[in-house]
Formats: C-alpha cells, structure tokens, sequence
C-alpha cells in the first residue's frame, strides 16, 4: 500500500511538471497528457547481461516496469535476458552503437574499453553497498565517476541497485590462512581481484555462472566466488562445496545499472528523463532491502546444509589490505580513468571519516587506515 501511494505522489508530480512546461523535448507533441512527454508514445529494447529468470534480470525488469508505471504506460522499455538480443560481451556496443536503446550490467565487464569502469561496479577492502549510495547520489559519483566514464562512449548511466558483500570464497578444502591458496585454481571477477588473487599465488579463473555449479563438481577449479548468499544458494553452489571463507573481502559491495544511449536519450521528452531517474533511483531502493534480507535468509540456508565456514587471522587480512593499496594504486598509474574516479571515491571518504568515527558501533563502513598515493 505504501509502495502504491509513494508511485501515485510521483505520478502527481511528474504530471505537475509536464503541466508547467517541463516536459518538452525533441521527440514530438508534449502538451497535455496525463503520463508527461504529452501521452507521446516511445518504444525501447533493453538488452541485459544477465539471464531471463535470475535475480538481477529481476532489477532490469523493475527497472523498465517502473518507467512504464511513471508515463503512464507511454514509455515502454522491454528487457531482454542476456543471448536474446546478443551474448553479455556484447551489450557494451549494441548500446553504444544504439542497436538497443538500453544495456543492464555490472560495469567492471567492460574494463577492456576502460579500467576506470571497474571501480564503478565494486571494490576490495572498501565501499559497503550504502557507500556506494551515498557516494552516487551525494557525493558526486554519479556525475563525476558513472557519467564521466560512460559519456565518453556515447551514453548516460542510471545505477539501479547496489548489493551488500558478496558470500567468501567457497571451497572444498579449507582455506584458513594466505598459504592455503597457493597453487589453488579460483574463479574470480574484477581486475583489482585479479592482481591480488596473483599476489597470494592463485590462478584466477574465468568461468561463466552457468558452467560454475559443473566446473566445482568436476574438479575444473578448485573454488569459486560468484555472488552474495541468496544468488549463491540459487546456484546450489552448497551441493558441490564444504567450506565457505568469509568475509567476501574480495568484493565488499556491487553496483548495477542501466547504460542508455545518448542519441536515444536526448530525443526523449524531459517527463521520460524524470521517469528514468526516478525509477532507477526507487530501484535501488527497493532492491537494497530487498537483497540484503534475501542475503541473511539464504545464508542460513547454507549453514543448515553443513556448509563450515572459515576465516583469515588479522595479519592476513591487513596483508590482503595492502596488496589490494598496492594494485589500487598501479591501476591508477597506468589509467587516468581509474585515477579520477578513485580520486572521486577517496574525496567520499574522507569526507565520511570524522562523521563515521562519532557513529562508533552505530555506524557503518569502515576508514581505511592509509590512503593510496593517486595521481593527480
């Protein structure tokens, strides 16, 4: 009832703007109506890296239902689960080159274009999933990292979700020091992880979420990290390992989004604009409790089926920190991308600093105990 009565005051007031002039634009007629963008009709494919059914597709699903929802039913986005429109390397382009109006992804897939998208979709040792929403929204990141970097190929950015932690590293041999991972082969994901998965001696390992459950049972690699608790206990990852290592240092937060053209974009009315940020932004919302609540029921789930966790002493864990300062710190030598939007995180937290430290057990986050020396 809440939900409906929040959507209905949004509707108002994007009507109110549409009403007063603002939502005028390129795309045709906008006076009058009652969905803003004057009742104009537009049509949209978003293409998703993620498959038809699983939980992330469900966060480009809200996505684009909410679009709808806030026009009326006259800005139609329709998402497509990742192979119906082109496998998930693709998505980049067929949005950049406007085959698609819309892309969903986790931008650290595109650090081939760039490396300064990786630190736009999570982070080792560093920024919790409300980190993140408060750096995108107050803090300037959605201006001066998401859009900085996405604007130089042609598109705008809307995050639509930020998840908490992800699981640990799920084994079938316990891992409960840095020399247990040596010579282990491991599925990881990010560039940063990558660098410290080598630094500790392990052969990081690129395997696709639907060949994960086959390649641990098979003996293809000997642990994996793939998601938070919930997205793991989809997967069954439970059945094909004993031991879980925790906590997920390896990611401490993921963020999500809608990448749109910016051809596309600029033809759109003003009120469809509004609608696409407003709907991002509840998205994420929802999403953010929504996860972390799916995250401690399936974590209970994992224990009750025998699964044993462990995890690193102090002295490892301050180890893993400063292998991961280093990496930072290479990333943002080598790429001036990485350099600014690091810098912009950095800015972030040492604005939190004194406020997080009166919060006490209050709190949330942690400070880092040395910063990285980035390039200016």
């Amino acid at each position: 009832m809440k939900k409906k009565i929040a959507l209905s005051l949004i509707m108002i007031l994007v009507v109110m703007a549409a009403m007063t002039g603002c939502g005028g634009g390129s795309g045709g007629d906008t006076g009058g109506g009652t969905g803003g963008g004057g009742g104009e009709k537009v049509n949209w494919k978003l293409a998703s890296t993620w498959a038809d059914g699983t939980f992330l597709f469900s966060v480009d699903q809200r996505f684009c239902e909410l679009v709808g929802e806030l026009t009326d039913g006259n800005f139609t986005i329709k998402p497509y689960g990742v192979g119906q429109l082109g496998a998930a390397n693709q998505v980049f382009d067929l949005v950049q080159g406007g085959t698609v109006e819309a892309g969903g992804d986790w931008p650290s897939y595109w650090t081939g274009k760039s490396l300064g998208f990786d630190l736009l979709a999570t982070t080792m040792f560093d920024f919790t999933n409300w980190d993140y929403y408060v750096w995108i929204y107050e803090g300037g990141g959605l201006e001066d990292a998401y859009n900085y970097m996405f604007n130089q190929f042609g598109m705008v950015y809307f995050p639509t979700a930020v998840t908490p932690m992800e699981s640990g590293i799920r084994s079938n041999v316990p891992i409960k020091s840095l020399a247990d991972f040596k010579g282990l082969k491991i599925r990881f994901a990010g560039k940063i992880q990558g660098m410290v998965a080598e630094k500790i001696g392990i052969t990081p390992v690129t395997i696709a979420a639907d060949e994960l459950y086959e390649s641990l049972q098979r003996g293809v690699i000997d642990a994996a990290e793939y998601s938070g608790p919930y997205n793991d206990d989809v997967m069954k990852i439970q059945e094909v390992t004993k031991y879980w290592l925790t906590p997920g240092w390896h990611q401490t937060a993921s963020a999500y989004g809608a990448m749109i053209n910016q051809a596309a974009y600029d033809k759109l009315p003003d009120a469809y604009k509004d609608a696409i940020e407003k709907a991002a932004k509840l998205t994420m919302v929802e999403y953010m409790a929504k996860y972390t609540w799916n995250d401690a029921q399936a974590t209970q789930r994992i224990l009750d089926a025998g699964v044993e966790t462990t995890t690193l002493s102090d002295e490892d864990m301050a180890t893993l920190q400063q292998y991961t300062l280093e990496s930072a710190e290479a990333l943002a030598a080598e790429s001036e991308d990485y350099a600014h939007v690091y810098k912009s995180m950095l800015n972030y937290r040492k604005t939190m600093e004194n406020y997080r430290t009166a919060l006490g057990d209050w709190g949330f986050g942690i400070n880092l105990k040395e910063y990285p020396n980035i390039p200016e």
